[in-house]
């Protein structure tokens, strides 16, 4: 996924649950570690545990890595804040879009 979508999933597992394990393979760690990293940065969560798992499966390897997260007392109004900021970016786009296209029309007609 992207990493605005990636993130927001997190957050939303996070609000239903307060200790996650975020789980990625060799192809996804960095992914996963720069939504855990910011995660963190932004005052969301904690780090619990950090570690890679190995497990042999058909004669080949498969490495995961395995971040164990959780939120932070403030992690709630954070997430409402984020909220209300997204809503309201959201509202001003749809105001542009309505603005331009009441311009085109008022383009057409003369």
């Amino acid at each position: 996924d992207y990493f605005s979508t990636s993130m927001k999933n997190v957050k939303e597992y996070l609000k239903a649950n307060k200790k996650i394990k975020i789980v990625a393979n060799t192809n996804s760690a960095d992914q996963a570690s720069r939504v855990a990293e910011t995660l963190k940065r932004l005052g969301y969560v904690e780090f619990d545990d950090i570690k890679t798992e190995t497990v042999i499966k058909n004669n080949t390897r498969q490495v995961t890595l395995v971040i164990t997260v959780h939120n932070t007392p403030d992690f709630d109004r954070l997430y409402k804040e984020h909220e209300d900021e997204v809503k309201k970016r959201n509202e001003e786009r749809q105001k542009k879009a309505e603005a331009k296209k009441e311009q085109e029309i008022q383009m057409k007609i003369f």
